[in-house]
């Protein structure tokens, strides 16, 4: 969407037949929403001209779930609209690496549980006026899941004021733990690197990470269709084979996750053949 209109929009896969139930259920997600959503920012103040960093909190009920904005089998993404002021430029979201759900029937969905953060990169315009504040609005809608799913919707909003560039800007409580999220953000997937080697065969794509003892694949909204998302998206050993539906235009899109001794390493991808 283009910033003149300062509204970023997130718009995310819906897969067939995932809204229940029942007028029970409808009237249980109006009175429990089974998340909470919290917003803060890295820094209560902010110069003009300078980049900042939005944290969006998701607390999800015990032993419930929700969806990431990728490809699921059952269950759609979550929707989240985030509306500054006109002097604010947003980036693209950081959002959590999720987690496979397999379900019985051969039914994989990727899904967030517990606590999870989004962070939000954004910019000041350099002509903001030290007199104003900045107020983000966050609306979330999406779908909570346990035994039954239910829609729900949340809303959170913050603050933070400008002042002078000489000023000095203070840290907020969360302002170490939003910095943390971000400095550990997923790596952009570079197939020429030295720890990766990427072939294409016919109609699947071959990857491999040098050190890696388990390899994830969570594709998103423009990767082409997996033949096997179940196989395509996990193995443990160093080398992942992706299956495609198809031969032509193939385009491998979304959140890849290496295992490796000190630990999970997080890439966003998305290339073609060459």
């Amino acid at each position: 969407m283009p910033n003149s209109t300062k509204k970023l929009v997130l718009f995310t896969y819906l897969t067939i037949g995932t809204l229940l139930s029942s007028a029970n259920a409808q009237d249980k997600s109006s009175q429990d929403q089974h998340i909470e959503m919290h917003a803060s920012t890295e820094f209560a103040q902010i110069h003009p001209g300078d980049s900042g960093l939005l944290a969006i909190t998701l607390i999800i009920d015990e032993d419930w779930h929700t969806y990431w904005p990728g490809v699921s089998d059952s269950g759609f993404g979550i929707n989240l609209e985030i509306t500054p002021p006109e002097s604010v430029t947003l980036d693209e979201p950081v959002w959590p690496t999720p987690t496979r759900h397999l379900m019985p029937g051969e039914i994989l969905d990727h899904i967030y549980e517990g606590t999870t953060t989004i962070i939000v990169p954004f910019t000041l315009d350099d002509g903001a006026k030290p007199s104003d504040s900045i107020r983000f609005e966050i609306n979330a809608d999406y779908l909570v899941c346990e035994q039954i799913c239910l829609p729900g919707n949340a809303q959170a909003e913050t603050s933070i004021e400008i002042i002078q560039s000489a000023s000095t800007k203070s840290p907020t409580e969360s302002a170490a733990e939003i910095r943390s999220i971000y400095t550990h953000r997923p790596k952009t997937f570079d197939p020429k690197s030295q720890d990766v080697r990427v072939q294409w065969i016919t109609d699947a794509a071959a990857i491999m990470f040098r050190d890696a003892t388990k390899i994830e694949f969570f594709p998103d909204t423009n990767c082409t269709v997996l033949a096997e998302p179940i196989a395509g998206g996990f193995t443990n050993s160093n080398r992942l084979i992706i299956n495609f539906n198809e031969r032509e235009n193939k385009v491998l899109s979304g959140r890849i996750r290496s295992h490796e001794r000190n630990g999970p390493v997080d890439y966003d991808i998305n290339i073609t053949p060459t």
